[in-house]
């Protein structure tokens, strides 16, 4: 480690058991051995890095903030890695109002780019993710990730990377590698092939430097939730909102979530009512439905444009649904600014608890406007029996709450829909575990289904259900065509070494460009 304090810096090499801790916190039940922690500032730095890993065959394992929750958070895929934390690296490089891109290093969050944005009055707007504030941007995208409404789809929305390979050399994707190029942000595909999507879920290089499309601020902006009160309307649901989205009625993903998932964001496990049982039962469940005002199905989705097009857009809503849900309503900023001034009157008049509700509207409202929110972060803690830490921020990880992702990717139409919930909610009552289901129309054609697998991390019993479950999960739903868009770390290995040309092809790409695979190795390749 001598060499990289040379090249980093006494205080940005880490070794102590005190400051690895941080790089411990998993909401997964595992625990990897990590040899060091290197932070370096600048590419010039990371390259030094690599010379010294190239020289000494050490295994280097790149985070950008480490918050991969549910995922695997900041640990290696294998053991005795070192870290490379590239938090330092957290300058936004440009942002092109009139062009509405922004260029990000792995260390800018949600909240960074967010707040540059409204301290200098640019009226452009980001797509934020679930996974909070704290989230890296760059990282979000190289995993391929999403949020709902505008640019929804994070990696269709990169333009133009920057890549240190682990030979030391520095890719530029797109027309990036061309002197001048003007539309390097701008144009996705440069000429020649396409290698951007080769550094998502990869260990392939270490990404520096990535554009992002952002969206300008609409002239009007509303957001539309849709309310179903039983099962039965799930099916003309979905299907209403496959042919509104077609027709681009909804600007961006739709979020369908369940009754359960949303229970789970506003409080946690009601153990004294249950006597300490799990899972939760049907018949407290549906009685704190009535009492927060959810229900069997909740969607919500934006639709913006000119004051002409929004109100043209709620129309083709409204007749699309009637009579096919129980409620259909629309939130502009003038109708939550009245929300908030005379909870009391609204209440009165529309029987509702409105402090209660204008929590759960003020902050889907505001991820749908580009507002980074730790509201989704709170299902985390369902199940955690200890007394939360007084913290400014939320971290499932450090608060060692019990938290594994299952996201397959579905057909968006009924009769999936039916029969893959057929597949995954036996097991979960198997279990002992809720079923909390959101599918996130990522596009016109399928739904993404996030299931949280959530679990008590200090009792032993529903660590092991909870990796059990997980297990039998991805491999039913694999035998039934039901695919995880991304992988945690318990399944990378046995995902990626099957008998399989894809993944064969995987490994010699990983051979060709890390020859000695010093990169995060295990992480979805050799």
């Amino acid at each position: 480690m001598a060499e990289f304090r040379q090249a980093l810096g006494e205080q940005h090499t880490l070794t102590d058991g005190t400051s690895l801790e941080r790089y411990r916190w998993c909401t997964i039940p595992i625990e990897r051995n990590i040899a060091g922690v290197l932070r370096p500032a600048s590419v010039e730095e990371i390259v030094q890095v690599l010379q010294i890993a190239n020289a000494h065959q050490l295994r280097l394992y790149p985070i950008s903030t480490g918050n991969n929750w549910g995922y695997g958070s900041a640990q290696p895929v294998q053991h005795d890695n070192i870290i490379l934390d590239l938090s330092r690296m957290n300058r936004i490089l440009e942002v092109n109002t009139d062009l509405a891109y922004a260029v990000v290093e792995p260390g800018v969050t949600q909240r960074t780019l967010y707040e540059h944005l409204q301290e200098h009055r640019i009226p452009l707007s980001l797509n934020p993710t679930g996974a909070g504030p704290n989230c890296s941007i760059l990282g979000n995208t190289l995993e391929r990730g999403f949020g709902i409404g505008p640019n929804g789809d994070h990696f269709l929305a990169q333009c133009g990377m920057e890549v240190v390979l682990a030979t030391g050399e520095i890719l530029r994707t797109g027309f990036g590698h061309y002197a001048g190029a003007k539309a390097t942000y701008v144009y996705k595909w440069g000429v020649g092939p396409y290698l951007d999507g080769l550094f998502t879920q990869s260990n392939y290089g270490i990404v520096t430097k990535m554009g992002v499309w952002l969206m300008p601020i609409p002239e009007h902006f509303e957001a539309c939730y849709l309310i179903c009160n039983s099962e039965e309307q799930l099916g003309p649901l979905i299907d209403g909102m496959r042919q509104l989205l077609f027709t681009g009625v909804f600007q961006g993903p739709i979020n369908l979530m369940h009754r359960n998932r949303l229970l789970l964001m506003r409080q946690r496990y009601p153990w004294e009512e249950m006597s300490g049982r799990t899972p939760l039962q049907e018949s407290v469940a549906a009685r704190l439905a009535i009492q927060k005002n959810i229900g069997t199905w909740n969607g919500v989705g934006a639709i913006c444009g000119s004051k002409t097009q929004v109100r043209a857009a709620k129309q083709r809503i409204r007749q699309m649904f009637r009579g096919k849900v129980d409620r259909v309503s629309f939130l502009s900023d003038t109708k939550l600014q009245l929300l908030q001034r005379y909870p009391n009157i609204f209440g009165l008049l529309l029987k509702m608890n409105i402090p209660d509700m204008l929590k759960m509207l003020q902050a889907s409202y505001g991820v749908l406007k580009g507002i980074p929110t730790e509201v989704a972060l709170s299902l985390a803690y369902w199940r955690n029996r200890r007394t939360p830490l007084p913290a400014s921020e939320v971290n499932p990880a450090r608060d060692k709450c019990g938290l594994m992702w299952f996201s397959p990717v579905i057909p968006m139409t009924s009769e999936h829909v039916f029969a893959f919930r057929r597949i995954i909610e036996p097991i979960f009552t198997k279990y002992g575990f809720e079923s909390c289901i959101t599918f996130t129309a990522v596009n016109q054609r399928c739904l993404d289904c996030t299931l949280p697998i959530l679990y008590d991390r200090d009792a032993a019993s529903e660590v092991q259900k909870a990796q059990e479950c997980h297990l039998e999960l991805l491999r039913t739903c694999k035998q039934h065509g039901y695919i995880p868009y991304r992988l945690g770390l318990q399944s990378m290995e046995q995902e990626t070494t099957r008998d399989d040309v894809f993944w064969s092809v995987v490994q010699k790409i990983k051979l060709a460009l890390d020859p000695k695979g010093i990169l995060a190795p295990g992480r979805y390749a050799g």
